[in-house]
């Protein structure tokens, strides 16, 4: 008898100690919700997208005989000082032939009067050793070819180096490679000769119109 009444006593207090827990758990539990401060909630960054800065445009031009820095600033319309900037010159400092310069803005496309660029032919056709093209210019002012192109319609195009023409000048294209170029004699560098009966030459200029043409006879 005194067996059975300690297991029961036992068993009221295991069941008084599981009570006791579950309301202290819940106490604590409601107490935390109620003192504890909710979590601030995540903030929302915007994003905002960077403008880049626009680059100022500028282009080269290849200084010829007879060049000088304020002659040049003239006729493409900046300050002298803007191109010594932009080059890293010195105040005074002469040019040389062919140096390259920057210059800010952007060239203004020569003025040609139609017919004043010609192709004249296209002699030695077929043989490459003696094939080339001539072209005559007739303008009364002097031009500078940098830039512009033969296109023989058919993947092969030459874009002239720094080159002027004066008024009834003329320049041949060879269609061969291996010399070194001259004020009158200018080497595509091809292997074999591209030029045949009915074949078109376009002469563009450095914006891509065609100028001249002249079809081998």
């Amino acid at each position: 008898m005194k067996s059975k009444n300690f297991m029961r006593l036992l068993f009221y207090l295991g069941l008084n100690a599981a009570v006791s827990a579950c309301v202290a758990w819940g106490v604590l539990t409601l107490w935390w919700r109620s003192h504890v401060p909710p979590a601030p909630p995540t903030p929302v960054v915007a994003v905002v997208p960077l403008t880049p800065t626009p680059t100022p445009p500028v282009f080269v031009y290849t200084v010829h005989s007879g060049d000088t820095l304020n002659a040049i600033a003239q006729r493409f319309k900046v300050p002298e000082t803007e191109i010594e900037r932009l080059n890293g010159l010195k105040e005074g400092q002469k040019l040389a032939v062919g140096q390259a310069l920057l210059i800010p803005g952007r060239p203004t496309p020569q003025k040609i009067p139609s017919g004043a660029l010609e192709i004249s032919g296209v002699l030695g056709a077929g043989i490459l050793e003696d094939e080339h093209v001539l072209i005559v210019y007739h303008g009364s002012e002097d031009i500078d070819l940098q830039g512009w192109r033969i296109d023989d319609g058919e993947g092969h195009e030459f874009v002239f180096p720094a080159l002027r023409l004066s008024r009834n000048g003329a320049v041949q294209v060879w269609t061969k490679g291996g010399l070194p170029n001259t004020v009158v004699d200018l080497y595509w560098g091809l292997k074999k000769a591209i030029w045949q009966s009915g074949k078109t030459v376009e002469l563009r200029s450095p914006d891509g119109r065609v100028v001249a043409t002249y079809k081998v006879p």
